[in-house]
């Protein structure tokens, strides 16, 4: 199978997905096509390392924001159909969008207005110490001293509780702003689908048909520029011409012995041991 037929049986599977969904799709394995036929893959190879056609297609169904999936499997194929379907159901599915939007948006400016009376409670417990203070130089004037103490003692009693609450109202308004950002998120997840980046691993590389595959022992990673050629393939790690002697059975190499040193088993001189030691 070539380029041509893959993307032509590939939007056959994927039906009645949007168009601009469709192209998007086949656009980003057409890219993929290319970029194993640049590292030395046949056309027909690289098709084939992508999988099953029907999967490929299933996986795009099921990565589909789910308003756009029940757009598509409500289309007749038809657009004079489809606008009369619309025209025809309008009195049910207006009103329930507009609700679900109205819900929408009601949440999101409920979490909005919880912060903002958060900073607004703290604001005014905070201004109750100035407050207080004029209260106290009101009282003094006017000769009410007792009520003059209270006043200033009620207004730094309340501006201290003020800076108190300030700092868990910080840590409580960053909280909901990030749960206002999630929020807007999953909203948008409902109508677009995520962008293909690089957070989001392409399928893996299968070996070519025919091509002889050594896998690699077991938890042992490809030793660069030797291992796999391809993300997800095993291959064997290939000889260096000008590489280290091989590792003994205890997984070491032989160090070489120096000059006049004495053999396995003797001990050192006294001279030696007292340099080693000064060493």
């Amino acid at each position: 199978m070539n380029k041509t037929e893959f993307s032509d049986a590939l939007r056959r599977a994927l039906g009645k997905l949007p168009s601009y969904e469709v192209e998007q799709s086949i656009a980003f394995y057409l890219e993929m096509i290319d970029d194993r036929m640049e590292d030395g893959m046949s056309e027909a190879d690289a098709v084939a390392a992508l999988g099953p056609v029907g999967a490929i297609a299933a996986q795009i169904i099921a990565e589909t924001p789910v308003i756009p999936k029940a757009i598509a499997k409500a289309n007749t194929g038809s657009r004079t159909l489809n606008v009369v379907l619309l025209v025809v159901f309008s009195p049910i599915w207006v009103p329930v969008a507009l609700a679900l939007v109205m819900a929408a948006l009601m949440v999101y400016l409920s979490i909005w207005m919880v912060v903002v009376a958060l900073w607004a409670t703290v604001a005014t417990l905070l201004l109750c110490g100035p407050i207080g203070i004029v209260g106290l130089v009101w009282c003094l004037a006017t000769g009410y001293p007792l009520t003059a103490a209270w006043l200033l003692g009620c207004g730094l009693a309340a501006a201290g509780t003020g800076l108190f609450a300030l700092f868990g109202v910080l840590a409580a308004s960053k909280g909901l702003v990030q749960l206002t950002h999630s929020f807007a998120r999953w909203i948008k997840g409902l109508f677009v689908k995520k962008v293909r980046g690089s957070g989001q691993a392409a399928p893996p590389y299968a070996p070519a048909p025919g091509s002889p595959a050594v896998p690699v022992a077991a938890g042992a990673p490809p030793a660069p520029p030797y291992g796999a050629p391809y993300p997800g393939a095993a291959y064997a790690a290939s000889p260096c011409p000008d590489a280290y002697p091989p590792a003994t059975a205890q997984g070491t190499i032989p160090f070489p012995t120096a000059p006049n040193a004495p053999a396995a088993g003797n001990p050192a001189p006294e001279g030696a041991q007292s340099h080693d030691h000064r060493a």
